[in-house]
């Protein structure tokens, strides 16, 4: 699990969803936990860039942010490009 890595994930909701990883192997490994943006689902809403990063027509909330249990994420399906996991991580920075 690494920065970028998009799995399907189960959040306790009602369906499964996408999330992007924007926390450090180091941090996962160390933890067992990641730090990830989810995707919405639904008509877009106002919330513009930076807060929200898109990846191949799915939109991750920075704005969001979970903290699951690295048991949590079940697959990974796809990778963020890494100028959109630097963007994301610039956010997260000034979350923090």
């Amino acid at each position: 699990m690494e920065p970028g890595d998009i799995h399907l994930a189960d959040l306790n909701e009602e369906r499964r969803r996408h999330v992007m990883v924007l926390s450090v192997g180091r941090f996962n490994r160390a933890a067992d936990r990641v730090i990830v943006a989810p995707q919405l689902f639904g008509p877009p809403d106002d919330v513009l860039l930076p807060w929200r990063v898109e990846v191949d027509g799915k939109v991750f909330a920075v704005d969001l942010l979970r903290s699951l249990p690295a048991s949590r994420l079940l697959e990974r399906v796809d990778r963020a490009p890494q100028p959109l996991v630097a963007q994301a991580q610039r956010v997260l920075r000034h979350i923090m």
